[in-house]
């Protein structure tokens, strides 16, 4: 959890040792971002500041969840009324282990950890995934829900099935700049590809101009397993989708950035920061830092390339 003490204090201070012990690793972080209205704690824009200036540096992939839009999937989905964390963390374990599932099982098209770094990072400070599930339904709903491939792709694009929430997300402007769509159960790799030229046909996604393949598929023979007491109904065919969206920095701007603006403009909590042994020059540091994130998301959407020096500029 990026927004709390334990998460972003201990989590960052264990990147960073890992990060000097094991130099070579690739490390994939899965972050409760702070939710746009549910908030358990008041310094969360600060705690949520400084962990992404960490992870910015620390780790290669990173998937940015939320548990306000998880709460949701649990009500709407899965019937639930109040879901708990165990249930909630029911979600996201599924996520996790479809993405480290051709680790554990060989599968006609496998995608290991590596791949994921590989296919979807585009530029390196750009690595803040949007992922989505599909089918998440309740046992009850499972016996009349059509599960067919295409169905099971078309709602893991769907900004409401998205585990982190965009309330605006518009197909057309928020562009990806790679997805890797991974498959469980028993899917042809001639299907997978159909779906595929489906969802680019019909205008359900658009990429940055300069991808112009866009896609990784894996395909995995294992479903996914059954877990005692799931809400969620087991299904023989299940797909995780892991995108590289532009709309991820509405994450950073509008539930970091104003808010710490708004606190850090009248350096309100700063002293227990600073108590603590932080120096206060860390803050605008990472504010710094956070803003630049934000350019170089609106640079990739206009296709002009932050490193670049124009024709009339001089060195």
């Amino acid at each position: 959890a990026v927004g709390g003490g334990t998460g972003s204090g201990l989590g960052a201070l264990i990147l960073e040792r890992i990060a000097v012990d094991y130099r070579k690793k690739s490390k994939i972080g899965f972050e409760i971002y702070p939710a746009p209205n549910i908030s358990t704690c008041i310094v969360e824009p600060y705690n949520a500041m400084l962990s992404t200036h960490w992870l910015l540096d620390h780790t290669e992939v990173s998937v940015v969840l939320d548990n306000e839009v998880i709460y949701a999937i649990c009500q709407k989905q899965l019937d639930t009324d109040r879901p708990s964390y165990a249930e909630l963390n029911q979600v996201i374990a599924k996520v996790i282990s479809s993405m480290t599932a051709s680790l554990r099982f060989d599968g006609e098209l496998n995608v290991d950890l590596g791949g994921f770094q590989t296919n979807l990072v585009p530029f390196p400070r750009l690595h803040f995934m949007t992922t989505a599930l599909a089918p998440v339904i309740s046992k009850k709903k499972a016996g009349h829900e059509a599960q067919t491939v295409r169905e099971i792709t078309d709602h893991a694009f769907q900004p409401a099935n998205m585990l982190v929430k965009y309330a605006d997300f518009d197909p057309v402007e928020d562009k990806y700049m790679a997805i890797s769509i991974n498959y469980r159960g028993k899917i042809m790799s001639k299907e997978a590809n159909a779906t595929v030229q489906w969802l680019k046909q019909n205008n359900k996604i658009s990429f940055v101009e300069w991808c112009p393949t866009g896609f990784k598929i894996g395909l995995n023979a294992v479903p996914a397993a059954l877990v005692g007491g799931d809400l969620m109904a087991p299904a023989n065919q299940n797909v995780t989708m892991i995108g590289n969206n532009v709309a991820v920095s509405r994450v950073f701007t509008e539930r970091i950035n104003k808010k710490y603006d708004m606190m850090y403009g009248q350096r309100a909590f700063v002293h227990w920061y600073v108590g603590e042994g932080m120096e206060e020059g860390e803050f605008s540091e990472a504010r710094e830092d956070l803003g630049f994130l934000e350019k170089d998301y609106l640079d990739v959407v206009t296709e002009q390339a932050s490193d670049e020096v124009g024709g009339d500029e001089e060195f």
